[in-house]
């Protein structure tokens, strides 16, 4: 199995420990190296590909149930965008992540869970789903994401019902605006009949001809009905900045402030899980307001 792994590509350092599914525990294989899940029922044979004779893989969405079992919250939050999103990150670290589209989707998730619920790692999953949304196209539309959806508990803004990179017909009136005829908005926010737009802006969004299309691509999002907020890489480096940035999207949806240090600090220690892994953001600490 090992060779196999690393035949695809998959560095050894990776390889230290493999998990093999199991349906029966008298199946268990005890072997160092080796961690061992038994399922207690028949496998899902749609969500598992032949890697090699004799050698088999879960796919993408049963992955992220098992993976349940053993990531951390944000982590395993990371990992379901990822897995539902446009997008993959590299095997190492240090690795930028590249465009993929998306192998499963939270609805096939979804169906499996409904189909197999006696799963390892079932219940936390659903948990997880509430607060995880399909056709992220990047790591930092996917940290924008969780901050909106996760509850005030856990420091996020507690929304819920937020659609990401959602293709908008242009209207014929605003042909003559743009050349395009859809436009994407990375996160599009539904609370109580209200819409709000959601836009992360990277070092990508710096470049001189990318300023121009954005620019643009606002005016006509704007013409539309839209409200538009945006949300930049300096805000999350910064732990003031990032409160005003959140309750700005508060104020736009008329939602209720959140003025307790308790709320700030829960805030301020997501925002620093989320940009953990940025290069080229510090997690600045600043004394809370």
């Amino acid at each position: 199995i090992r060779q196999t792994l690393t035949d695809c590509g998959i560095p050894t350092s990776m390889l230290e420990t493999i998990d093999i599914s199991v349906v029966f525990a008298f199946e268990r294989i005890r072997a160092n190296g080796v961690n061992c899940h038994v399922l207690g029922q028949n496998l899902p044979y749609d969500h598992i590909d032949e890697l090699s004779p004799g050698i088999f893989i879960t796919d993408e969405a049963l992955t992220f149930v098992f993976a349940a079992e053993w990531m951390d919250r944000i982590e395993y939050l990371e990992y379901g965008y990822e897995v539902c999103g446009d997008y993959r990150m590299g095997l190492n670290p240090d690795d930028p992540y590249t465009e993929q589209p998306a192998t499963t989707s939270k609805d096939e998730i979804v169906e499996l869970l409904d189909r197999h619920p006696g799963k390892p790692g079932a219940t936390r999953a659903r948990l997880a789903l509430r607060h995880i949304y399909d056709h992220s196209a990047s790591p930092m539309e996917t940290a924008s994401a969780i901050a909106l959806s996760l509850p005030t508990s856990e420091g996020g803004v507690g929304i819920r019902g937020v659609e990401l990179n959602k293709p908008l017909e242009i209207p014929k009136r605003l042909w003559h605006c743009t050349k395009a005829r859809t436009l994407k908005i990375d996160a599009l926010i539904t609370y109580n009949r209200r819409e709000l737009g959601i836009e992360y802006k990277g070092g990508f969004h710096d470049e001189v001809e990318r300023k121009g299309a954005d620019a643009e691509r606002e005016a006509v999002l704007a013409q539309m009905g839209y409200r538009i907020v945006t949300l930049t890489s300096t805000q999350f480096a910064s732990q003031l900045a990032f409160h005003r940035a959140m309750n700005n999207i508060r104020e736009a949806l008329s939602m209720p402030r959140c003025v307790d240090a308790e709320h700030q600090r829960r805030q301020n220690e997501l925002r620093k899980v989320l940009i953990r892994n940025w290069k080229s953001d510090q997690a600045e600490e600043s004394p809370s307001e």
